[in-house]
């Protein structure tokens, strides 16, 4: 028998794209955001999606800054928060008052073993090579530890560029191996304006299509509803 495509089908189609929509203007609002990875909606068909990240990397971008990091391959930053250890991609770092590595949120940046790094805010200039090195006045002064989730799909966003373990548990993590550290650069977003753009007016489309829909068959059952029982 073959299916039909029902009131409630077309109300569910409609908040599915209404959803892909949100998704959508969220990659398109970080679109200048260090590291930030876009969301999709992958379907299956009509009615089954499913939203997943893009973890592919981003372009690099230059900025001269010499806190400023970008990873080249798989990898993240390990930070300190008070919800305890998140992951970033995102490393466009400071030092604070005290000379420790933070980012913008003035959270810690982890070292080897989980510590955190410490110069010299009256120093010189800062050097980090492409393993994590950290040298100031000549003198190694610590060691940025990059790490990789031990299952990709184990990770969800945790707000602020962050990541965590599904559920807000702690990520599981290893030390990375595919990966170098472009210092005085960062990684830029990887969504793209003319691909948003595109799947943007798509889903618009998909939308109206659903909503014309819901309301052709609310005028029908309203229609039937006032003419039963009606004496020709």
């Amino acid at each position: 028998m073959p299916y039909s495509f029902g009131f409630a089908d077309a109300v569910h189609a409609s908040l599915v794209q209404q959803r892909h929509i949100e998704i959508i203007s969220n990659n398109l609002a970080n679109l200048n955001t260090a590291g930030y990875k876009a969301d999709r909606m992958r379907f299956s068909d009509l009615m089954d999606r499913q939203v997943y990240t893009d973890m592919s990397q981003g372009p690099v971008q230059v900025t001269g800054e010499q806190l400023d990091l970008a990873i080249r391959g798989k990898g993240f930053f390990q930070v300190r928060t008070p919800q305890g250890i998140r992951l970033t991609r995102a490393g466009h770092f400071t030092m604070d008052a005290d000379g420790t590595l933070v980012t913008q949120a003035g959270y810690p940046v982890l070292g080897a073993g989980g510590t955190t790094i410490s110069l010299n805010p009256e120093g010189g200039r800062v050097t980090i090579d492409q393993e994590g090195n950290i040298t100031q006045d000549g003198e190694i002064v610590g060691r940025i530890e990059i790490v990789e989730a031990v299952d990709p799909n184990n990770l969800e966003k945790a707000g602020y560029n962050l990541w965590t373990g599904k559920g807000g548990t702690p990520p599981a993590k290893r030390p990375a191996k595919d990966y170098g550290l472009i210092q005085g650069a960062l990684e830029r977003s990887n969504a793209k304006v003319v691909v948003e753009m595109v799947e943007m007016i798509q889903a618009f489309r998909a939308f109206e299509s659903y909503q014309k829909a819901i309301q052709v068959m609310q005028e029908i059952d309203t229609k039937a509803a006032t003419q039963v029982g009606r004496v020709a």
